[in-house]
């Protein structure tokens, strides 16, 4: 399962890894918390004030999992404050999808919204495993956590995915957020040259860094 704050987090973060997943038969979900309306152009933040761009970065984000194949669901959060009560909902999601493996933002993201969804969904995925929340499902242990990375980059990522195959794929949902190119031009390019140096430290073509989450140890 992969958390993300908003539309395109979930690609810049992890997509090449999400579509090998997917490729090779695992099931593979994403959860967004906000539709993004602060990433806007001055024409977008027009469309904002007319209950618009929600609409369009959900049409966008339908268009991503259809290229993909592989389930978005948005929150619509775009702040989160009742933290109880959205622990809980993802405690829910991860226990009705029972993944092995969850993929998150990086606590040191200086985005506060990004920190956010870092710290409540490994909270959400340590609460998974304990005997709590019984209304919420049976317990389903999460095997590790992964921080990704989007613009504040890993100085010593400790697991690097091998890319190359779904790179493509990966470059291709990107630019279905029309929305978000306009507001970040180059944001391929940018992923392309972050792809190449990742892959060059593991010796490959294109990779993902992640960082491991040490407060949920690795299940073998």
């Amino acid at each position: 399962m992969v958390f993300a704050a908003h539309p395109d987090d979930e690609l810049i973060g992890a997509g090449g890894t999400m579509s090998r997943l997917k490729l090779s038969g695992k099931n593979v979900r994403v959860i967004v918390f906000s539709y993004g309306g602060g990433g806007a152009t001055a024409e977008e933040a027009r469309l904002l004030k007319e209950n618009r761009i929600e609409a369009i970065r959900e049409k966008e984000t339908r268009m991503v999992a259809r290229t993909l194949g592989i389930e978005h669901k948005i929150l619509g959060l775009a702040e989160i404050e009742e933290w109880r009560e959205v622990t809980k909902m993802l405690v829910r999601e991860l226990r009705l999808f029972k993944p092995d493996l969850v993929f998150t933002h990086s606590p040191l993201d200086k985005h506060h919204l990004h920190r956010s969804v870092s710290q409540i969904s490994t909270e959400a995925s340590w609460h998974a495993g304990a005997k709590v929340y019984g209304e919420l499902g049976k317990p389903w242990k999460i095997s590790a956590v992964y921080y990704y990375e989007v613009f504040d980059l890993f100085t010593e990522p400790s697991m690097i995915v091998d890319v190359t195959d779904t790179f493509n794929l990966k470059l291709k949902a990107l630019r279905l957020y029309k929305s978000q190119l306009r507001v970040f031009p180059g944001l391929d390019e940018y992923l392309e040259a972050l792809g190449r140096v990742r892959g060059y430290q593991a010796g490959v073509k294109f990779g993902e860094a992640f960082m491991q989450a040490s407060s949920i140890p690795i299940a073998v």
